[in-house]
């Protein structure tokens, strides 16, 4: 039930009668039980009121039984009865001038001073909602490819929920910042990254994880078994294990054996090592519920960025070179062969950047 209440105003001593203003006519669908209650009135509108069919009237309030359209006509009636034959002097012709203007407000919107109007109105009748063959609403069929809007609120969610629970059966795996973006806007393409101490909150340090928009496009398993690549990277910087070389992109032995603690097989690439992974059924059972709530998630993907062909050529001998944060440096060739540079912040080797 809804309530709309205006500011009171008060019949002023000697006060003329308004002209005639226009009224918003009631909506067409009326609706029942719909009620009109004056409050605040004094004894000469109470007075006035009393009598009049469909008013209830007490000692400050006055109670309609319909409409504020309906209760305006009911007043309006007895006045020009009252002014056809006794005139605009008539004793509660003035109190009855007040009431009238002060309804007339509900159409209006305007202002005055001493009577509050409350319309109580009855509830809507409930519809049920239009359904398919299915049994499900229109709303409810929308399909991954069939959205009216989109956000990415819900799939930012589904992934931090798939974080948390790869992090409830695998304790070591750290609290990361997840992020949606770009992987194709750098020369090698990827489905995700993990950066260590990548943010900030407050005193502490978070790594990033981010997931591809262009590899959304592919089914869930594939979606949650880059998250489970990127936890495998966690686990490595937790337990201090160097499981990538080349700029990570060479996957080592030790990468495959974490991996497999987390519930993937891998599969050696001549290119990039043991990067290449695949969910294993046990796993994918396991994790049944969060793989259902992330293919509700998964209705958009990124395209690829486009990027201009030919390439930049570098004619000195220095070496640009990055490390896992990723800082960027240039070393010469020979500087680069004598030994390793390591990456004070993120404490890993700056890889020439091929």
């Amino acid at each position: 039930m809804s309530t709309d209440t205006l500011t009171p105003v008060v019949q002023v001593p000697g006060q003329l009668d308004l002209p005639q203003m226009p009224i918003t006519p009631a909506p067409v669908a009326a609706k029942p039980a719909t009620t009109t209650k004056l409050t605040g009135l004094t004894n000469s509108n109470t007075n006035a009121l009393t009598g009049l069919s469909g008013w209830e009237v007490t000692k400050t309030t006055a109670t309609y039984s319909g409409s504020p359209t309906a209760a305006l006509d009911a007043v309006q009636t007895h006045m020009d009865k009252v002014r056809a034959t006794q005139g605009g002097r008539a004793t509660g012709y003035a109190s009855l001038i007040a009431v009238r203007n002060k309804l007339r407000e509900c159409s209006t919107g305007t202002s005055h001073p001493a009577v509050t109007v409350t319309v109580k109105r009855a509830k809507k009748t409930t519809t049920k909602t239009r359904t398919g063959s299915s049994g499900l609403s229109p709303k409810a069929r929308l399909t991954r490819k069939r959205q009216d809007t989109y956000t990415t609120a819900q799939l930012v969610a589904a992934l931090e929920n798939a974080w948390t629970a790869i992090r409830t059966n695998h304790k070591e795996i750290p609290a990361v910042v997840i992020i949606v973006g770009s992987g194709t806007a750098s020369k090698q393409a990827k489905y995700g990254h993990f950066a260590p101490i990548r943010w900030q909150h407050g005193e502490q340090r978070l790594a990033e994880v981010l997931i591809s928009g262009e590899g959304l496009k592919r089914p869930v398993e594939e979606v949650f078994t880059t998250l489970l690549h990127e936890a495998t990277h966690s686990l490595a910087h937790i337990r201090e294990i160097k499981d990538t070389s080349r700029q990570g992109r060479w996957h080592n032995q030790k990468f495959s054996d974490l991996a497999g603690e987390l519930g993937l097989d891998t599969t050696r690439d001549p290119r990039i090592g043991w990067s290449l992974c695949k969910l294993r059924t046990e796993t994918a059972a396991t994790y049944k519920a969060v793989l259902a709530e992330l293919k509700s998630a998964l209705i958009a993907y990124r395209h690829p960025e486009v990027t201009g062909g030919g390439t930049k050529k570098n004619n000195n001998n220095a070496v640009p070179c990055v490390c896992q944060c990723p800082r960027r440096i240039r070393v010469a060739k020979a500087v680069l062969a004598e030994g390793e540079i390591t990456c004070s912040v993120c404490e890993s080797n700056f890889e020439p950047d091929e």
